[in-house]
């Protein structure tokens, strides 16, 4: 598991489409890969530690690229793709919100390289064919993180799910959200308000 972390994780010379054959290689779209990632992403405060915040956040966006397209692959059992979906809250609570600065991405305040890949992550393209439930739920568990780059993230994804035919969904979690936080930056508020309505980019 080590080789494989550090070949995902590690320094790499190859970008763009040399990076997606190399990661074919040894991190191929497959049922073994996402045994790896649950597993990784189940222990991420420990096991991402040792590498730069440039690095993992390059990565999370390769993986982006051809990976996680597997997710929405229903020959691969759901036991297992629903696993590596939830353990997205533990990534969210154990590591972008450690690793992450509080800033909010989507009025460009600094943060680390790690803030991009976090507030960009439900905005991967590899979602598109994935049980929108499943993915809902963890937003919903996100934005309980005491963290306002997990809480953009979760609100920014449910943006777009609102025209994902959950618009339902998306404002109730929303209003439970301002309801269950009514001392929240007044900018983060109104990103929720937008959100509420699928005004997001």
């Amino acid at each position: 598991m080590k080789a494989w972390m550090d070949r995902l994780f590690g320094e790499t010379a190859n970008t763009g489409a040399a990076r997606l054959v190399e990661l074919d290689e040894f991190c191929g779209p497959d049922l073994i890969t996402l045994q790896r990632l649950a597993t990784l992403f189940e222990n991420c405060a420990a096991w991402l530690a040792p590498y730069s915040d440039e690095r993992l956040n390059r990565a999370f966006w390769d993986l982006s690229g051809n990976v996680l397209f597997v997710l929405g692959d229903d020959s691969i059992e759901w036991a297992l793709r629903q696993r590596v979906i939830s353990s997205f809250e533990i990534l969210f609570r154990e590591f972008f919100a450690v690793r992450c600065r509080p800033v909010l991405g989507h009025l460009s305040e600094a943060g680390s390289p790690l803030n991009l890949a976090c507030y960009m992550w439900w905005d991967f393209d590899c979602w598109y064919a994935t049980p929108g439930s499943a993915l809902l739920a963890v937003m919903r568990s996100s934005l309980a993180i005491g963290h306002v780059a997990c809480q953009e993230s979760a609100l920014h994804g449910l943006g777009h799910w609102y025209h994902r035919g959950q618009a339902e969904a998306v404002r109730s979690i929303i209003d439970e959200f301002l309801e269950r936080e009514p001392h929240i930056r007044a900018e983060l508020r109104e990103y929720a308000s937008s959100a509420r309505s699928g005004c997001v980019l």
